[in-house]
């Protein structure tokens, strides 16, 4: 059982880790579109470049609406 018990652990760990790397990847998407954002970038350009569909770019967009929001607010 003691084995088992180390293994959920690990499996906990190595989730925790994972996530954390996908929020660290959304964060840079985050800030490299508000960069192109404020260039002017065409739609097209930024999924391009973000490697990302029209469907993640609106979401993403309203994220950063919702942060910038936030920073607004304080």
């Amino acid at each position: 059982m003691c084995n088992y018990s180390q293994f959920l652990v690990q499996k906990g760990k190595a989730e925790g880790r994972e996530e954390g790397r996908e929020e660290g990847r959304e964060e840079e998407k985050l800030e490299t579109l508000e960069q192109l954002e404020l260039l002017h970038s065409s739609d097209k350009r930024i999924m391009k470049i973000l490697k990302i569909d029209a469907q993640r770019l609106m979401y993403l967009r309203r994220k950063l609406q919702e942060r910038q929001s936030a920073m607004a607010d304080d």
